[in-house]
């Protein structure tokens, strides 16, 4: 997932398990219990609907109002389009992670790349290297559909070790609400507004490929605000807050022209009655921060997505925050 900056509602989790490192006092009882630990292998759809409510407990602060097929809908919703990877003892679920394949449209031609996430263990199972064999069989199985592999780490040791490095620094704006904002023509999204965001969507220089039923989906994503800014009855810019347990306070994703856009946050934040919010910004939107003028009080660089390619370099590329995993 995206990592919200501090002070955001939400803190990120994206893995719990991270330590394989051997100590003199653990090293008998881990390679007894290597021994006895089952494989890693893909699991399907129908059996992780029966961990959700485990997974909703690894994954996400025990306060989350949401689950995480809410948070995550492109993986965990019975349409989603998700693979699952678990190491299991019986019924019971030791370790897992969760992926899915899209095509990024960045610098250069359109590439597919793996999202990657939701790496969890069992709290009495981890530091047995669970949480690396799950990871490596889920790298194995998606090397041939995707050269390049993108994961959001808090802790990066596992990670490091399986071959990521650090990604790009992302910025984050921080945007006061002007006391009377103008909100004419902004309003909340609705169905019939959805083919012309997706193709808003589809005009950003950097994006992940969507089809409008995929796009749909997403922007009916429980816990998330949806508005829309029309002008001359023509919806000409859409901007997304929250999503399920995660970036609450962050505006993740919009499309349309720097000012339509720039308006809309503002509209947006009086709608939701923020006083302070954080935008995240691609970082082909140059005239994004230009456009929002003195509302910006600070600005804030956090680390992007960890990344792993293979045989090529990664293309300069975007991920907003409804694709993240």
């Amino acid at each position: 997932m995206k990592t919200p900056v501090a002070g955001g509602a939400v803190p990120a989790v994206t893995s719990i398990a991270s330590d394989d490192a051997t100590t003199p006092t653990l090293a008998s009882a881990r390679s007894h219990a290597a021994a006895a630990t089952p494989t890693p292998r893909e699991v399907d759809r129908a059996t992780v609907q029966r961990w959700l409510p485990q997974l909703d407990g690894w994954l996400l602060p025990g306060s989350a109002m949401y689950g995480v097929q809410h948070t995550w809908p492109q993986l965990y919703r019975s349409d989603g389009e998700g693979r699952f990877f678990a190491i299991v003892d019986g019924d019971e679920l030791l370790s897992f992670c969760a992926t899915r394949v899209v095509t990024v449209h960045g610098a250069g031609e359109p590439f597919a790349a793996c999202l990657l996430g939701s790496v969890a263990t069992a709290q009495k199972r981890r530091g047995q290297g669970l949480a690396s064999a799950v990871l490596q069989h889920a790298l194995a199985a998606n090397a041939a559909a995707a050269a390049h592999t993108l994961l959001w780490a808090e802790q990066d040791g596992l990670y490091t070790r399986a071959g990521f490095v650090p990604g790009a620094a992302e910025t984050c704006l921080v945007v006061a609400r002007r006391p009377n904002p103008p909100t004419n023509g902004a309003r909340l999204l609705v169905v019939g507004d959805h083919a012309a965001a997706h193709r808003l969507h589809q005009q950003k220089s950097m994006r992940v490929d969507r089809d409008l039923p995929t796009m749909s989906a997403l922007l009916t994503t429980p816990g998330m605000t949806a508005l829309g800014l029309e002008r001359a009855g023509q919806l000409v810019a859409y901007a997304c807050c929250g999503k399920g347990a995660d970036l609450q306070g962050h505006w993740h994703e919009f499309g349309g022209a720097e000012d339509d856009v720039a308006a809309l946050l503002q509209a947006g934040m009086h709608h939701l009655g923020q006083t302070d919010a954080i935008v995240l910004q691609p970082p082909w939107r140059t005239g994004l921060k230009k456009a929002l003028g003195r509302s910006v009080v600070g600005e804030v660089a956090v680390a992007g997505p960890m990344q792993r390619s293979v045989g090529e370099a990664l293309p300069a590329c975007w991920i907003d925050g409804l694709d993240s995993v």
